[in-house]
């Protein structure tokens, strides 16, 4: 089965989220100001890349 373009959008989109959360999980362990910079500049990031990747999967319109 060949997956459409809507099923790879959210594939991404999941994968970026889950990325994201793990990185900001993995901030959470240790407390540096280096852990704080990466959650915001890295993780936060990636969590709404993945958001707005789900949404524009949802609103947009690929016809094959």
């Amino acid at each position: 089965m060949i997956p459409t373009t809507i099923e790879r959008r959210i594939r991404w989109s999941g994968l970026l989220v889950v990325a994201g959360l793990v990185l900001q999980m993995l901030t959470l362990l240790s407390i540096h100001p280096l852990a704080f910079v990466s959650f915001l500049l890295l993780g936060c990031p990636l969590v709404a890349a993945g958001m707005l990747l789900y949404l524009y999967s949802l609103v947009s319109d690929d016809t094959p």
